[in-house]
C-alpha cells in the first residue's frame, strides 16, 4: 500500500468530460487535487453514456488494479469488482474500505489505490448533494481531512486538477457542562457540514417524544450546579445572535458592571436545548454516557479528543500527566439558598459588602432568589466542614440544617446535618450565621451546605498527540488530544471568571480548529496545527490565574495566609475594624456608582445601609471581615484575552484600542515608578488599591436618583456625599459617642500612620514575619508594617 505510481505525462487541460474542469488552480493549492492522465485513460471519454457509473467504474478500477504494484491489493480489488455485490459507486467504495483498508489508515500519506476511489467519486458526484450514511462515511474516509490530498512525488507531465471534497473533522467531547456545549456550538457555527461533534455526558437521559422524536434532558435525580456565576459581557458578546439569546432568553440579569448573574444550570439547560436545534441536526451527536479512560472505544472515531470533563478531569490526568501545573490551592463553604421573593438586600449594597472585604462571597440571581454565599476558610476550619456522621459534605452529598422544630429537611437524611450548626456558639458557627446576616439570609432559606476545594492549577501545554493505539477505534496512526475549561485550568472562584474562561476555550477551540481545518493544516494530524489554540490557552491561564487568582490567594484566599490574618484579628480593635469596613465599602460604593456601566441608579444612603448591615454581626466576625481586605481590584483590572477571531470587526477594533492604551498606561506607570523610587519610606501610601478599575467615564452623578432602603432595616437617614478619599480614623473621637462626631467618621488608613491616627496596619504590627511562601504579594502590597526579628 505504501507504493506510489509515478507515470511522466505532460502537462494538459483537463477534458471537456471533466467534472470540475479547472487548470487555472494553482495546483499545490490544499483544495485541488492532481490525477495523471493515466486516470482520464483509465475512465474513457465523457461523452460515452453508454455505460452506467458503477459499470464505468468498475472497469477504471480493472485497469488500475493492473497498475498496483502491491499484486495482493490487485487481487482483492479484482475480487470485489467481480463480486458484484456492490450496487452503486458508494457501495463500492466502501466495500474497498472495509475489505482492503480495513477501515484503517495506516500512514498519512496517500497510495495509489486511495487515490483512484478518489477519482472515481469525484467523477460520479458521490460526494454532491444528500448523502445517505454510506456515502458520508466514505467521503469522510477517503477525503480524510489529515490524510495526503495527493501522490509523492506528485504526477509529472499531463495532469487533471480538481477541486477536492473534504470529510469531515471528528470531533469527540468529553463532558456536558457549559465549556463542552459551548464547544460544540463553536465547532457547528463555524465548521457546519466540515465537522462532526460527538459529546457524551452521564448526567443526560434520552427521552422519546408523543411524535417519536428524540431529546436529551436532565433528569431530577441528576446532579446539577445551582451556584450563580457572573458572565462578562467581553465573552457573551463573542457568542453568535442565536446563542446569546439562547443563553439569557432574552432577559440577562444585570449586576456587576459590563457582566450579567445566571445561574450555571440555567446555561446548561438553555445551551443543551441550543445544540438540539434543527440547524445542528446531523452535525452535532448526543450521549447519554459518561466515558473513562478504560471506556474510550466507545467514542469510537475521532480526530480530537477534547476534555470538557471538569476540574477531576481523567482526560487531563491520563493523557496530560506532568503538564499540569499547581498555583496555589484555598478552601471554600458553599451556602446554598433559595428565597422565591428575591434577594433580601438590593443587588448594589451585595455588591459593595462583597468587595469591603474578602471572608464572604455572595453570588446570586434576584430574579429567582437561588444561589451560593461563600466563605473563605483556614485549614482548621476546613477540617470541621463534616456532617453530623463524621462524613465531608460536597456536591455529592451535602449537609443540611435541622428545621425549627428539629427534624431532617426532605431528601436528606440524618447522618448529613452539617455538623458545626449543632453547636450554635461555637466560633465556627458564629462566623457562618454571621455571614448569612451580613446579607440578610434566613436559616430557613438554607437548602444545603457543601465544601469547596478551590485549587488553582493548569496544564503547561493544552494539547497532546494521541497515539492510535490507545483506541482501536482510531482511524489514523494517531490524533489529538486538547483540554479545555476546568479540564484545562481552574481558578479562584472569588473573582468569578470560571465559567468565563470555560466559554472562552470553547469559542477558541472552535475557531482554531475549523481555521486549522480550512487552511489543509490537519495534514498528517500534526501538533502544530493546533497551534493557536494552545497560545491562546496558557495566554489565558496567564491572565486568570497570575492577574486575579493569585492576588486573592496571596492576599487571603490560601489557608494559611488567612489563618495568619485570623490569628491577628484579635489585636485591631472593634471600632476600628468597624470604621475599616465601613470606609472601604463606601469608597467601593462612590467608585462603582460613578462608573458610566453601573447599572444602577445611584444608592445615595449607602453608609447607613452598611452599617446597619454590619451592626447584626458579632466583633470577632467584623474584625476578620476587617484583616482579609477589600478586593484587590488594582491587581486584577488589566487587559483580557479574548479570542479574536470569535470577536466582531467594531468589537476587536474596540478591544485593539484599549490594548493599545493598557500597554501606554502601563509603560507611563513603569516611567513614574522609576521616577519616584527616591521617596521616602515614611510618605503616606496611597489607597488606590481600594479603587475600582478605571478606563471609564464617570456618570453625572446629579442625573442619578436614590434607591429605596432595606427592605428589612429600613435605612433611610441621609448622608453626604462629598468622602475624603483617605479612609482614617482621629484615634482621640473613637470611643467619642455618635452625637459628638462629624457627621461620618472617616475610617482607618491603608497606609502608614500619622499623628494622631491609628491604622488597620498598625494594629497588626507583628515581631516576627510570616514564611515568605504565604505572603508573598500580600505584604508587598504594604498592607502590613512588618519588623524582622531581633
Amino acid at each position: 500500500m505504501s507504493a506510489t505510481t509515478s507515470i511522466p505525462f505532460r502537462p494538459r487541460q483537463a477534458s471537456a468530460g471533466n467534472l470540475y474542469p479547472n487548470n487555472t488552480s494553482d495546483p499545490q493549492s490544499t483544495s485541488n487535487i492532481i490525477f495523471p492522465k493515466v486516470y482520464e485513460d483509465a475512465w474513457g471519454s465523457s461523452t460515452d453514456n453508454s455505460q452506467s457509473d458503477i459499470e464505468r467504474s468498475r472497469i477504471f478500477l480493472v485497469r488500475i488494479a493492473m497498475l498496483i504494484p502491491d499484486r495482493s491489493i490487485g487481487s482483492a480489488l479484482r475480487h470485489i469488482i467481480t463480486g458484484q455485490r456492490s450496487k452503486s459507486v458508494a457501495a463500492l467504495a466502501s466495500d474497498i474500505q472495509h475489505m482492503i483498508f480495513q477501515d484503517r489508515h495506516t500512514t498519512f500519506t496517500t497510495d495509489p489505490l486511495t487515490q483512484a476511489v478518489r477519482y472515481l467519486l469525484i467523477k460520479t458526484r458521490v460526494a454532491e448533494g444528500i448523502l445517505s450514511d454510506r456515502a458520508q462515511a466514505v467521503i469522510d474516509f477517503f477525503f480524510d481531512p489529515t490524510k495526503e490530498i495527493n501522490l509523492r512525488p506528485r504526477p509529472v507531465g499531463e495532469i487533471s486538477i480538481y477541486p477536492c471534497p473534504q470529510g469531515r473533522l471528528k470531533v469527540a467531547i468529553i463532558g456536558g457542562g457549559p465549556t463542552a456545549l459551548a464547544s460544540a456550538i463553536s465547532l457547528a457555527e463555524k465548521g457546519r457540514n466540515s465537522v462532526v461533534v460527538h459529546l457524551w455526558e452521564r448526567r443526560w437521559e434520552e427521552k422519546k417524544l408523543p411524535n417519536g422524536a428524540t431529546v436529551f434532558d436532565y433528569p431530577p435525580t441528576a446532579r446539577r450546579r445551582d451556584q450563580v456565576v457572573t458572565l462578562q459581557d467581553s465573552v457573551t458578546k463573542l457568542l453568535s445572535q442565536p446563542s446569546f439569546d439562547a443563553l439569557f432568553a432574552g432577559r440577562p440579569e444585570r449586576v456587576w458592571p459590563g457582566s450579567a448573574n445566571i445561574q450555571i444550570r440555567k446555561v446548561e439547560d438553555r445551551f443543551l436545548k441550543r445544540v438540539q436545534s434543527p440547524e445542528f441536526r446531523g452535525i452535532i451527536h448526543l450521549h447519554a454516557e459518561g466515558i473513562t479512560k478504560d471506556e474510550i472505544e466507545k467514542v469510537g472515531d475521532f480526530h480530537v479528543l477534547l476534555g470538557c470533563d471538569g476540574a477531576a478531569s481523567w482526560v487531563r490526568g491520563q493523557y496530560f500527566e506532568g503538564y499540569e501545573n499547581e498555583r496555589g490551592r484555598s478552601w471554600a463553604l458553599g451556602i446554598a439558598f433559595d428565597r422565591p421573593a428575591g434577594l433580601p438586600w438590593p443587588q448594589p449594597l451585595n455588591i459593595f459588602l462583597t468587595l469591603g472585604q474578602t471572608r464572604y462571597l455572595l453570588n446570586a440571581s434576584d430574579y429567582d432568589g437561588r444561589g451560593y454565599l461563600n466563605m473563605q476558610l483556614t485549614d482548621e476550619e476546613w477540617h470541621k466542614m463534616l456532617s453530623v456522621d463524621g462524613q465531608p459534605i460536597h456536591f455529592g452529598r451535602p449537609g443540611c440544617l435541622r428545621l425549627p422544630d428539629g427534624s431532617i429537611p426532605a431528601g436528606f437524611e440524618p447522618g448529613q446535618v452539617f455538623a458545626p450548626s449543632e453547636d450554635r456558639t461555637s466560633p465556627l458557627w458564629v462566623c457562618i450565621e454571621d455571614g448569612l446576616k451580613l446579607f440578610g439570609f434566613k436559616e430557613s432559606e438554607v437548602i444545603n451546605i457543601v465544601r469547596i476545594p478551590i485549587v488553582v492549577q493548569g496544564v503547561r501545554e493544552g494539547v497532546q498527540l494521541l497515539p492510535g493505539k490507545v483506541s482501536r477505534s482510531i482511524k489514523r496512526p494517531h490524533a489529538l488530544v486538547a483540554v479545555a475549561g476546568d479540564a484545562g485550568m481552574t481558578v479562584h472562584f472569588w473573582p468569578g471568571r470560571g465559567l468565563n474562561s470555560g466559554i472562552k476555550s470553547g469559542l477558541a477551540i472552535g475557531d482554531e480548529l475549523i481555521h486549522a481545518l480550512k487552511g489543509g493544516k490537519f495534514v498528517g494530524a500534526p501538533i502544530e496545527a493546533m497551534k493557536e489554540y494552545n497560545d491562546f490557552i496558557l495566554k489565558l491561564q496567564n491572565r486568570e490565574h497570575d492577574k486575579r487568582s493569585l492576588p486573592i490567594l496571596n492576599q487571603s484566599g490560601s489557608p494559611e495566609t488567612l489563618g495568619w490574618l485570623l490569628e491577628k484579628a484579635s489585636t485591631v480593635p472593634d471600632s476600628v475594624a468597624t470604621e475599616w469596613l465601613v470606609g472601604a465599602m463606601v469608597q467601593i460604593a462612590d467608585r462603582l456608582q460613578g462608573r458610566s456601566d453601573w447599572n444602577y441608579e445611584m444608592v445615595k444612603n449607602v453608609e447607613p445601609q452598611i452599617r446597619i448591615c454590619l451592626r447584626q454581626m458579632q466583633s470577632v466576625t467584623l474584625r476578620e471581615m476587617a484583616v482579609s481586605f477589600p478586593w484587590p481590584t488594582r491587581e486584577m483590572a488589566g487587559s483580557e484575552v479574548l479570542p479574536v477571531r470569535s470577536m466582531k470587526p467594531a468589537e476587536k477594533q474596540k478591544w485593539l484600542q484599549g490594548l493599545w492604551n493598557r500597554i501606554q498606561e502601563e509603560q507611563r506607570n513603569k516611567t513614574s515608578r522609576s521616577q519616584s523610587a527616591d521617596l521616602k519610606s515614611d510618605e503616606k501610601i496611597s489607597s488606590g488599591r481600594f479603587e475600582a478599575p478605571r478606563g471609564v467615564t464617570p456618570r453625572n452623578r446629579t442625573s442619578m436618583m436614590p434607591t429605596g432602603g432595606l427592605s428589612r432595616s429600613n435605612a433611610t437617614q441621609s448622608v453626604r456625599h462629598s468622602r475624603n478619599n483617605s479612609l482614617t480614623v482621629p484615634q482621640a473621637n473613637t470611643g467619642a459617642p455618635e452625637s459628638e462626631r462629624s457627621e461620618r467618621s472617616p475610617s482607618p488608613s491603608p497606609g502608614p500612620a500619622t499623628d494622631g491616627e491609628v491604622t488597620l496596619s498598625r494594629m497588626m504590627t507583628v515581631s516576627k514575619r510570616p514564611p515568605q511562601a504565604m505572603l508573598t504579594e500580600a505584604l508587598s502590597l504594604a498592607l502590613f508594617r512588618m519588623k524582622e526579628t531581633e
